[in-house]
């Protein structure tokens, strides 16, 4: 992964929706089944804001806004099916979000209007990576290890994250969700 350059007194922050257990522990072996790309620095996630660099001493208002923010999004349904890849643009292999894909998209442009953050060089796409910056035979096998998953889950918070100086993705605030109204489920937009 490469990541944008940090000036001075600044930090790299994120947002991540985490995938429960035991889908974070199946996908988690499916990432050990391809050995030889980079280690994971994060567990199994859909971000949500990318890495991206920001002042240090601007951490505590940038948790507040952007828990206001996911405080005022209601909670929803995630189905991850089947694998896609970013190639040629990118060696990466990962789940596909079946379902949930608007709420992510959704959610991520109203985190990044919050805090002010520009869009990223590509256009935001919703997906859990499994394998990345690996030799094309293993971003195959991870392809094709992939391809029959069919797992749903609820996502009730988002994390927001700092890289650490070791280069780990550590949780700074979980940023919950609002829940869905009493006997009405999550939508999805239409």
């Amino acid at each position: 992964m490469r990541l944008p350059p940090l000036g001075a007194d600044q930090v790299m922050v994120g947002v991540a929706l985490m995938v429960p257990p035991p889908l974070a522990d199946r996908l988690c072996h499916l990432r050990r089944a391809c050995p030889d790309q980079p280690p994971a620095t994060a567990p199994p996630h859909i971000t949500v804001l990318p890495p991206t660099p920001v002042a240090e001493a601007d951490l505590p208002a940038l948790a507040s806004r952007l828990g206001a923010e996911a405080a005022s999004f209601e909670r929803f349904r995630v189905r991850l099916r089947g694998a896609g890849n970013f190639q040629p643009v990118s060696p990466v292999v990962f789940a596909r979000v079946d379902q949930g894909f608007e709420r992510c998209q959704a959610l991520a442009a109203r985190l990044r209007q919050a805090i002010g953050c520009p869009s990223g060089r590509f256009p935001y796409h919703p997906h859990v990576t499994v394998a990345q910056d690996a030799p094309e035979p293993s971003l195959r096998r991870a392809e094709r290890a992939i391809g029959d998953l069919d797992a749903e889950f609820t996502v009730e918070a988002a994390d927001f994250c700092q890289l650490s100086p070791d280069v780990v993705w550590q949780t700074l605030r979980r940023l919950p969700l609002a829940p869905a109204p009493v006997g009405e489920p999550s939508k999805e937009p239409r």
